[in-house]
């Protein structure tokens, strides 16, 4: 695969959770790659200092402004005012998450389970339902991101992984109606990235489990997977090099998507890289 210096010149890109972690990696790399940034994000202070390094490294009218996702309304007026400054988006990116409560399904807070729910799953399908109008016909892309619990059980944190288990069939969905507009949707699962997230879960301390709070004591003791591998790849499903992958749940650090041979059956297998179930039935006729 050929990689570029500016694989996203010219191209306006939102990103949520752009203030810190993952989200400002990738708000980093984008602009390195020559595209115009648009930053939310729900902290004011962390939000300014991330523009302030976008400003810094390009002459590009990058915007912040603070959201929470969460909010229906707050996100359409977003979107209202991209449209008048911007007029078209080609690339959205949702990275904005919360951990959610930690603990038995019998002992947590259930308002800190429909927050969760809001701010990782509605939140995700309130940006898309309001920027896919600012995308149609551009060939562009959403990246969504998944997380923990996506592909496998991860108990004591039930409001997290059943948000972004949801996330990831809401890619495979709208992967399919948005292609009429030429628009890819994909999932990137980072793997344990550190960062303020975790914290909760030193402070939730057994409510945690011993198995993941010993893994999140080990992931942070070894620094966790770089952010860098995470952004890398949203560059990539962003850039015209991904053309005809949507759809697909792809691993930053475990999958080989710097391999020519695995983007390609990314391409032409149709299963490969989603949620299904496996075992020994056949729920398609072969094609």
């Amino acid at each position: 695969m050929i990689h570029r210096l500016k694989r996203l010149e010219g191209k306006n890109i939102v990103i949520t959770g752009g203030s810190l972690g993952i989200g400002y990696e990738v708000a980093l790399k984008c602009a390195e790659n020559g595209a115009r940034i648009a930053i939310v994000s729900r902290t004011e202070k962390d939000l300014r200092a991330a523009w302030e390094k976008l400003r810094s490294m390009s002459r590009q009218e990058h915007l912040c402004r603070t959201l929470n996702v969460g909010e229906k309304d707050h996100v359409r007026a977003f979107a209202e005012e991209i449209r008048a400054a911007w007029g078209s988006v080609d690339g959205l990116v949702n990275c904005a998450g919360v951990l959610g409560p930690i603990g038995r399904i019998n002992d947590i807070d259930m308002e800190m389970f429909v927050e969760a729910i809001r701010i990782n799953l509605l939140g995700t399908a309130f940006m898309c339902h309001y920027f896919v109008p600012l995308m149609r016909n551009r060939d562009a892309r959403i990246v969504n991101y998944s997380g923990g619990g996506a592909t496998e059980s991860l108990p004591n944190y039930s409001a997290y992984a059943a948000s972004k288990a949801a996330v990831v069939r809401l890619t495979e969905n709208l992967s399919k109606e948005l292609s009429i507009w030429d628009i890819a949707v994909n999932a990137i699962a980072p793997g344990f990235v550190v960062t303020r997230l975790h914290q909760e879960t030193l402070k939730a301390g057994e409510k945690a489990g011993p198995l993941y709070l010993k893994r999140t004591k080990d992931q942070i003791g070894k620094g966790g997977v770089p952010p860098e591998k995470a952004a890398e790849l949203t560059v990539f499903l962003l850039s015209g090099e991904s053309r005809g992958i949507t759809g697909k749940l792809i691993s930053a650090p475990w999958d080989p998507w710097q391999e020519s041979s695995f983007l390609e059956r990314l391409r032409k297998e149709e299963h490969l890289a989603t949620l299904r179930r496996i075992d020994d039935k056949i729920f398609f006729e072969k094609r």
